[in-house]
């Protein structure tokens, strides 16, 4: 028809399409949903992977500690236990370099670091060690966030470096990468400094420190634990169960050696004997009675104690049963007094003459029964020699106030008791000698005090003798005062020492003194009124 429309088509039948920019945003919509959905799978994996490695960790941890336990008691030392567990099935080392201790597990390598010492318990009482091997920090006091401070985050068994000591230990560090833990113990070897009186068992348990590493995962990436196993040795090994004589006494011409007869509970394959918790040898014999013979040599009648010679004084002697397996039983002890003479002179003796007074210090006596001293001054013949400071008791010096002028002689003689309890003199020292006259040398003219962590480091520079063929000795320092007999703290070991360095401030604020010493042991007067550090 003419001049008709054609009539339009509907919109659901336009064949236009979605334009680019609208694909764009769809696929940016749908990228961003795909990159969350991805976040959340990556985190959810990396935690799974965190949480199985962890798993694996602290289920190594528990494997060593267990494996630890089964180790006979007494074969449980610092110096064994890593052999010895790498010895046990699945523990033994996979990188045998200097990574440390490495063991691979389900593609995840754990580092592992193990220590091992025995523990004192107070509570029983305390007494000698028979040998290293001791804690040195105890049942351990660094705390969980100061260990993970130490430890870092980087995954080493070195640990970050900022920690050593009883600190390393408690946090189960690995320096050295040998697999044991560093400076878990008292490596003096001597007793333990916190260990006196009867306790002759003081070997309670052993604390067991393990810090297990690994390099897969999130988080600090370790697991420390401090585990103990207490000692089995009433129970599982043969005890001493008695220890004769009990006590007894030595005395001038008792007979070399002194016999003591070791019981045990059942038979034991050893028994070893100690003085003062020290190692001394095997007691003889068999099955339940065992035999020990101390010999403590001949008494000198000269100057100095003879070669093997046991000084008087009061012992510990106590005796130990071990089992085939090493493990030991509960120690008897024996109370052990010598007193075979009267004490021997007092060692280095030196004397001088300052601001008219004698000052005179000795070295201290080496027997164990010596009670004091006593400091005499020679008195012409037919006169009796003047005792010049009383009974000492507690210190190694004394000040004769108002000496008599010109030439004195002095000489020092230690105090024990008899066997009948009375006080008795001992041998008289070398006589030293204080000259009529002497010239005091001069102060050193400056003296420095700064420190170096706690300690205390003193530099002062050198003063002189005016004395013709005098010269300075050695320097005395005095802490927090000028007294001789209260405040002398120390000596330098020549006149060549122009410093000195105080260890044991323990972190106290001190007033430190310098003085100089001639050939005639009298001393300068102190520089000013000393410094303060």
């Amino acid at each position: 028809m003419a001049g008709s429309r054609r009539p339009s088509l509907s919109p659901c039948r336009r064949e236009d399409g979605f334009t680019i920019i609208e694909v764009m945003v769809a696929s940016v919509v749908l990228l961003v949903g795909i990159m969350g959905v991805l976040s959340i799978v990556i985190q959810a994996d990396g935690v799974s992977t965190s949480n199985r490695a962890r798993e694996q960790g602290i289920a190594l941890q528990r494997e060593v500690i267990e494996d630890a336990r089964s180790i006979p008691y007494d074969a449980l030392t610092q110096g064994t236990i890593v052999s010895k567990l790498q010895a046990q099935p699945g523990l033994a080392d996979s990188t045998a370099g200097s990574s440390g201790w490495t063991i691979r597990r389900r593609n995840v390598t754990y580092t592992v670091a193990v220590g091992t010492c025995s523990v004192d318990d107070s509570n029983d009482g305390t007494g000698p060690h028979e040998s290293a091997g001791y804690c040195i920090n105890g049942t351990g006091s660094t705390t969980p966030s100061q260990c993970l401070t130490y430890l870092g985050r980087a995954g080493s068994i070195a640990g970050t470096g900022a920690a050593s000591g009883a600190t390393a230990a408690d946090c189960g560090i690995d320096s050295n990468f040998d697999g044991a833990v560093d400076g878990l113990v008292d490596s003096s070897g001597g007793p333990c400094s916190n260990c006196s009186g009867a306790d002759t068992n003081p070997n309670d348990y052993k604390r067991i420190v393990v810090l297990v590493r690994w390099n897969r995962g999130l988080g600090t990436r370790y697991a420390l634990q401090s585990a103990t196993i207490p000692n089995p040795g009433l129970s599982a090994a043969p005890a001493v169960s008695a220890l004769s004589p009990v006590s007894t006494t030595v005395l001038p011409g008792t007979p070399q050696p002194v016999s003591f007869l070791a019981t045990t509970s059942f038979p034991a394959t050893t028994v070893a004997w100690y003085v003062d918790g020290t190692f001394q040898g095997q007691a003889s014999g068999s099955l339940t009675s065992w035999n020990v013979q101390w010999n403590m040599g001949s008494v000198s009648s000269g100057s100095s104690p003879n070669t093997g010679e046991v000084l008087d004084g009061t012992y510990l002697l106590s005796a130990k049963s071990f089992d085939a397996y090493g493990q030991a039983g509960t120690a008897k002890a024996s109370t052990v007094i010598v007193n075979r003479r009267a004490p021997y002179p007092p060692s280095n003796p030196h004397a001088g003459r300052n601001d008219g007074k004698a000052y005179l210090d000795w070295g201290a006596n080496a027997e164990r029964d010596v009670e004091g001293y006593r400091v005499f001054r020679v008195v012409p013949a037919p006169g009796t020699d003047q005792d010049v400071c009383g009974f000492i008791s507690q210190q190694t010096r004394c000040r004769e106030n108002g000496m008599p002028s010109g030439t004195q002689q002095y000489y020092v003689r230690a105090v024990d008791r008899d066997s009948g309890g009375v006080l008795r003199l001992g041998d008289p020292s070398p006589t030293v000698t204080i000259p009529a006259s002497d010239t005091s040398p001069t102060p050193p003219p400056t003296l420095v005090a700064a420190k170096s962590g706690q300690n205390t480091v003193l530099s002062w520079t050198a003063g002189s003798d005016p004395d013709a063929g005098d010269s300075i000795q050695y320097y005395r320092i005095y802490r927090d005062g000028t007294d001789w007999v209260n405040d002398y703290f120390d000596r330098t070991n020549s006149g060549a020492n122009l410093s000195y360095t105080d260890n044991a401030t323990d972190g106290d604020v001190h007033t430190y003194y310098v003085v100089a010493v001639d050939q005639s042991n009298q001393e300068s007067r102190p520089i000013g009124s000393g410094v303060t550090k």
